[in-house]
């Protein structure tokens, strides 16, 4: 039995999936068990036992955490530290000016833009240095960023079985060439998933 691990690019996933459910299903995201989720994704691929998750998100800075949807959304994330076999590795989400003349107000998003910091290199570091120490045989990458091609060619070239999950209508055309396999998520999977 092959060892998976699933790290997350977690502000992909979610941004990828309301955009699903919103774009194409015309209705809003529903309210996944992420202890359901990773599973049934590993499930998905025959003869691999899930060791852990990690899921990687933007820790918004003072300003942004007066926005309530970005504060809630971040206790939510934290809380997934309380789950067994699921870490959270935090990055940093930065506010900034769009205007150094005008004050940034949290009410009016044209005075601000946001950056997120960290979650890439957070998750490329953690999955070569889990592989490299050999804490799983298959990575389960849950993004459809791009900017991760180096990393999967890294971890192929360690032996590692590298599976790229990616929600339908997320383009994995430069990806796919680059990866062992890859997992489009739908709702019929989703429903499998629910709370």
């Amino acid at each position: 039995m092959l060892r998976g691990m699933v790290f997350v690019d977690h502000m992909n996933f979610d941004i990828a999936s309301k955009t699903y459910y919103r774009e194409e299903l015309e209705k809003p995201a529903p309210r996944l068990d992420y202890n359901l989720l990773f599973k049934n994704i590993v499930k998905l691929r025959r003869d691999i036992t899930l060791v852990k998750t990690l899921v990687f998100a933007p820790h918004p800075d003072d300003f942004l955490m007066q926005d309530p949807n970005l504060c809630g959304y971040y206790k939510w994330v934290i809380g997934l530290n309380n789950a067994k076999c699921i870490d959270v590795i935090e990055g940093r989400y930065i506010a900034r000016p769009t205007d150094p003349e005008v004050e940034m107000d949290i009410n009016d998003h044209s005075t601000y833009y946001k950056v997120e910091k960290g979650t890439d290199i957070n998750l490329a570091i953690h999955a070569l240095s889990k592989g490299f120490y050999n804490s799983y045989d298959v990575a389960f990458i849950m993004s459809a960023d791009s900017d991760y091609i180096s990393l999967y060619r890294q971890l192929k070239s360690i032996g590692k079985v590298v599976v790229v999950v990616a929600v339908k209508g997320q383009n994995l055309g430069k990806i796919i060439p680059e990866v062992d396999d890859h997992i489009l998520l739908d709702e019929s999977f989703f429903n499998q998933c629910l709370r």
